[in-house]
């Protein structure tokens, strides 16, 4: 390709319109019409948007005790045995993050990935 049908392919290009995955999440309308916004827990279903959107809040409002978890997963003996551990798993959630987690499912990949078991205490070789 010479110099000037390489010029000329990337002027066309200006014209093309830009690729847009629909199938993106952050691109979803919800039932108002507006962007879609995930699922939130029942704790914080008063939260204005603006919070909700904002990093500052999300971290803020991490969470990270037994009590605040169960207020928003349903957990398992051996889920709460891994978060009741002493000094042994730091556990910070953000709300959004929690959002993502299927509350009833004890076996959603995200929330294999934040919440601790009680036979991870166990030591083993290997």
């Amino acid at each position: 390709m010479t110099v000037q049908e390489h010029s000329s392919a990337v002027a066309g290009a200006d014209h093309e319109p830009a690729f847009v995955n629909r199938r993106d999440p952050a691109r979803r309308l919800g039932p108002d019409g507006k962007p879609a916004v995930s699922r939130r827990a029942p704790t914080w279903a008063d939260v204005p948007d603006e919070k909700w959107n904002d990093w500052r809040w999300q971290l803020s409002h991490r969470v990270n005790d037994l009590a605040e978890i169960e207020q928003i997963l349903n957990l398992t003996d051996e889920e709460r045995a891994g978060l009741s551990a002493p000094d042994k798993f730091r556990v910070d959630i953000t709300p959004y993050f929690a959002s993502l987690i299927d509350p009833d499912d004890p076996n959603d990949p995200i929330r294999r990935q934040v919440i601790p078991l009680g036979r991870e205490l166990q030591a083993f070789t290997g």
